[in-house]
C-alpha cells in the first residue's frame, strides 16, 4: 500500500535510509540514523504556523506521482507535463492542508499534540513497528520503499493518535449532537438520504470511500465505463428493475447483493457524489456522475424504518465522523499556506 492510500486511512507502515558519516576529532563518527538529514529537515513550506519538512513533502510527491503518472510519456509533451506537475502540486498541497488540520484544530480544543501521554502512544506504536524488524536498517530499508524516513513515520503516527484524541475530546465535548432523540430527528430528515449506486469502473483507483475493492469483471477505459453506465441507467429509465442492474452492470463491493444502499449523511463522501447524490429527490434518478471512483449513477430512495432501527447506532457512528471529517475541512480550508525557496526549487518530474 503507498503513503497516499495509508493516509487516506489513517495508518502508516514505512520511512526511509539514511546514515550519514560525518568526521569529528579525526575520527569517522556514525549519526543515528533514525534521524533526518539536514536536507530531509529544511522547510519546503509552513501551514499555518507549522513547518512542513522536504522529508514528508517529497514523500508525498512521489507517492502522488506514482499514483497520478504511471505512464513516462505523461512528461513528454511540456504542456502536459507543466500540467500535470500542477496537479501533483495542487493535490499534495490539499493533502498537507488535511493534515496539518488534525494539530490546528487540536489547539482550538486545548490539545497539547506533544503530551506525554500522547507521545507514549507513538512511541510504542513505532517501537512495535520496529520490532518486527530483524535490525534498525531493516526497518528503515522497509520504509524507504514508502519513501519515507523515521521522523516522517513518526510525524505520521503523532497525527494518528492526535486525530483519535482530538475526535472523542469532540465527541465527549458536545461539538457534535449525541441526545438519541435529536438524532433519530435528523435520521429522518434531509440531513440523511438514501440512495442506490450503480458504479462502473474505468482507469481510477480500486479503493471505495467505504474501504472496499471494486470488483470489475474486466478492465474498462473511461470512455468504455462511462458508455456502460449511461447504458445502464438507460434500461432504468425505460422501466427496469434498478437492484438488477446494480448486479448486472455495478463494480462496488459493497452494492453486491445491497438492496438497502447507502444511507449516508454530509461529509461522508467526496464532494463530487456527495452533492449528486443529495440533488436528488427521492424516487429520482442522476445522470451519469464521473469522480475519482469511477462512473456512478445513482437512485435515491425513501428511508426506511425497519432499516433505522436496526441500525440506529451505526448511523449515529456515521453521523459523528462525518461531523468530525467536515470540522477538519472547515479547519484546512482556514489554514495560510507559506512556500519557501526550496518549494519553488523542486523539480517534480525528476524528484528522486
Amino acid at each position: 500500500m503507498k503513503i497516499w492510500n495509508a493516509m487516506r486511512k489513517k495508518g502508516l507502515q514505512a520511512a526511509a535510509l539514511f546514515l550519514v558519516l560525518v568526521l569529528s576529532l579525526g575520527l569517522f563518527a556514525c549519526a543515528d540514523p533514525l534521524q533526518p538529514t539536514e536536507e530531509e529537515a529544511q522547510t519546503v513550506m509552513t501551514i499555518g504556523d507549522m513547518d512542513v519538512s522536504y522529508g514528508f513533502y517529497r514523500a508525498l510527491v512521489l507517492s502522488c506521482r506514482d499514483r497520478m503518472a504511471k505512464d513516462p510519456a505523461v512528461w513528454e509533451d511540456p504542456d502536459q507535463a507543466a500540467e500535470m506537475e500542477e496537479k501533483i502540486r495542487e493535490e499534495v498541497l490539499q493533502a498537507l492542508q488535511n493534515f496539518y488540520a488534525v494539530f490546528a484544530l487540536c489547539e482550538e480544543y486545548d490539545i497539547e499534540i506533544d503530551d506525554g501521554y500522547i507521545m507514549d502512544q507513538v512511541d510504542q506504536t513505532l517501537q512495535s513497528q520496529m520490532d518486527q524488524f530483524e535490525d534498525t536498517d531493516a526497518y528503515l530499508e522497509s520504509l524507504e520503499k514508502e519513501y519515507l524516513n523515521h521522523s516522517t513515520n513518526r510525524l505520521m503516527q503523532q497525527q494518528s493518535v492526535c486525530s483519535s484524541t482530538l475526535y472523542y475530546t469532540m465527541l465527549q465535548g458536545g461539538a457534535f449532537e449525541t441526545d438519541p432523540d435529536a438524532l433519530r430527528e435528523l435520521i429522518h430528515s434531509d440531513a440523511f438520504i438514501r440512495v442506490k449506486q450503480i458504479l462502473v469502473v474505468g482507469e481510477q483507483s480500486t479503493l471505495a470511500d467505504d474501504g472496499s475493492f471494486f470488483t470489475p469483471p474486466e478492465q474498462h477505459t473511461n470512455e468504455e465505463a462511462k458508455h456502460l453506465a449511461e447504458r445502464a441507467r438507460e434500461r432504468y429509465l425505460t422501466g427496469e428493475d434498478f437492484d438488477k442492474l446494480v448486479e448486472q452492470y455495478g463494480e462496488s463491493l459493497y452494492m453486491t447483493g445491497n438492496t438497502d444502499g447507502y444511507y449516508i449523511c454530509r461529509g461522508m463522501w467526496d464532494d463530487v457524489n456527495e452533492e449528486a447524490a443529495f440533488g436528488l429527490v427521492v424516487d429520482e434518478v442522476s445522470t451519469v456522475i464521473e469522480s475519482d471512483q469511477g462512473y456512478s449513477v445513482f437512485l435515491r430512495c425513501e428511508k426506511e424504518e425497519d432499516y433505522i432501527n436496526a441500525h440506529f447506532d451505526e448511523l449515529c457512528q456515521n453521523y459523528y465522523e462525518a461531523s468530525y471529517s467536515l470540522a477538519l475541512e472547515e479547519t484546512s480550508a482556514s489554514l495560510t499556506v507559506k512556500t519557501t525557496e526550496l518549494y519553488d526549487s523542486i523539480d517534480i518530474k525528476n524528484l528522486q
